[in-house]
């Protein structure tokens, strides 16, 4: 294949409105976790009396400590999480807010699956509608591994996740053209591999299902306010 045009570097971009949307969410479902987990028993206490509210207040401070701390864990490790992906000419790289690179798949690293395929996709439980893409690494000359591609970030909902894919994908046959990619691949993320180009727009049904879900979250918690209250 032809190398001798510059391999466009593609950074990750922010759907503003949906994290926007999510991160609000994120941040009512705090603030009612902490008036119905953390201040609920105390005004309990205040309204029944000390006796009768105890147990319940224990049990209700228990559950907030074991997500909080948890909570607590990922606030303080933040800045060491991924804050944006960009695919170049060496790779997938993963960087955190202090532009640092926190994980990457190089194609150099890239090894050959023993299968039909060498880059597929996989359906685990849980992942979502879009099936995850899975390859065979050897990183400092360690035992192969097989690892799970995902281009979604922290609290973020990323527009052309299709297209950090699709460059990602195009990256492979330019720079490592002995492994093959299974066309159900391109399929699975509407990529045009004579173009390149990605026919899928707007947010990804995970993306809409990451808002519903926390949509459906809060209005749990307001109803269930509003039951005891």
């Amino acid at each position: 294949m032809n190398t001798e045009s510059p391999f466009q570097r593609v950074e990750s971009a922010t759907h503003l409105s949906a994290t926007l949307i999510l991160n609000a969410l994120l941040f009512a479902l705090f603030i009612l976790f902490s008036l119905l987990f953390i201040l609920g028993p105390v005004y309990g206490i205040y309204k029944r009396g000390f006796e009768a509210m105890l147990y319940p207040a224990l049990l209700s401070w228990g559950i907030s400590l074991l997500i909080l701390i948890p909570a607590l864990c990922y606030i303080i490790r933040r800045k060491k999480t991924a804050y944006k992906i960009v695919v170049d000419e060496t790779g997938l790289l993963f960087y955190d807010s202090k532009n640092e690179i926190t994980d990457q798949i190089l194609y150099s690293e890239l090894r050959s699956s023993r299968r039909d395929f060498d880059i597929y996709t996989v359906n685990p439980a849980g992942s979502g509608i879009v099936p995850m893409v899975e390859v065979t690494l050897q990183k400092d000359k360690k035992k192969e591994t097989t690892q799970r591609i995902d281009m979604n970030l922290p609290r973020k909902i990323i527009k052309n996740k299709f297209t950090l894919y699709a460059q990602f994908f195009r990256g492979i046959t330019i720079f490592r053209p002995d492994l093959k990619i299974d066309p159900m691949v391109f399929r699975g993320y509407s990529i045009d591999t004579e173009t390149w180009k990605v026919s899928r727009k707007g947010i990804s049904p995970g993306g809409w299902l990451l808002i519903l879900a926390a949509l459906l979250m809060t209005a749990a918690i307001i109803g269930i306010v509003f039951l005891i209250s």
